[in-house]
């Protein structure tokens, strides 16, 4: 079973936390961190710049389909980042995601 890290953004703390309490009450992830990030991007035909919350989500690879469902229905912008990818842990930390 792979380990995935999932990254993505929200406006605020409030947010953030939000989504992660979700993420957490249903089991889909047992550990979740937070950066406050300064992001630069296109939207609606202008650069925008935004202070925002970077969500580091990690879990195991059987439930990466319903996080990335939950994070969707649950975001609060109209088009979220949502990025994935597997990572290498260590043998402590990928047992343990493994047990929850």
């Amino acid at each position: 079973n792979k380990t995935y890290v999932v990254l993505t953004t929200e406006a605020d703390k409030k947010n953030a936390h939000r989504i992660a309490n979700i993420l957490l009450e249903d089991k889909l992830s047992p550990c979740v961190s937070f950066n406050n990030i300064e992001s630069s991007f296109w939207w609606e035909g202008e650069i925008t710049q935004s202070e925002e919350v970077q969500l580091i989500i990690k879990c195991k690879e059987n439930n990466l389909n319903k996080l990335l469902n939950k994070i969707s229905e649950s975001h609060s912008y109209q088009v979220p980042e949502i990025i994935y990818f597997p990572v290498t842990a260590s043998n402590d930390y990928h047992h343990w995601l493994s047990s929850f």
